[in-house]
């Protein structure tokens, strides 16, 4: 009786030893890697422009500063003008090239590109090219001027710049 306990002691540790080895075989470890991709798709744009373009006339004579420009702030990445819309403000925006001189108006011209009403301007990529990182594009304008009478300080027109990205 003692060697059937004994044989029956024996296959059990030997059933449990199996069974343990079964349940190690079915655990599995695998290392997965994690590619890690970054895609920039958009640039930011760091910019200054013109904070104020003043005119003057002064006799008759127009006169428009010198020192405006767009300046692309930026450490890396170029951009460019897109769009430039002319609005009018205490004037109406008359046409450049054909100034009819009608009072309350005024026309610019900005890096040879001439007003023509209110509204878009349009632009050339000759006039506003692109702009690259830390370097500005100078603002040459000029203005057509009719009145009647003294104006001081008024808001005359709005220029408004679209600015991109350049690609």
């Amino acid at each position: 009786m003692r060697h059937k306990i004994l044989s029956a002691a024996l296959a059990l540790t030997m059933a449990l030893s199996l069974f343990s080895s079964a349940s190690a075989a079915e655990v599995q470890r695998h290392e997965v890697p994690v590619t890690l991709t970054v895609i920039q798709t958009e640039q930011r744009i760091s910019v200054t422009v013109p904070a104020a373009m003043p005119v003057s006339v002064v006799d008759g004579y127009v006169v428009t500063a010198t020192n405006a420009a767009i300046r692309n702030t930026a450490d890396n990445g170029a951009i460019k003008v897109t769009a430039v819309e002319v609005n009018p403000g205490a004037c109406s925006i008359g046409n450049y090239d054909n100034f009819s001189g009608k009072e309350n108006t005024i026309a610019l011209s900005l890096n040879g590109c001439g007003t023509t009403g209110a509204g878009a301007l349009a632009i050339t990529e000759k006039a506003f090219p692109v702009i690259d990182a830390g370097k500005g594009l100078p603002i040459h304008y000029n203005a057509k001027v009719a009145t009647d009478g003294e104006l001081k300080g008024v808001n005359a027109a709005t220029v408004v710049f679209t600015i991109a990205a350049a690609e």
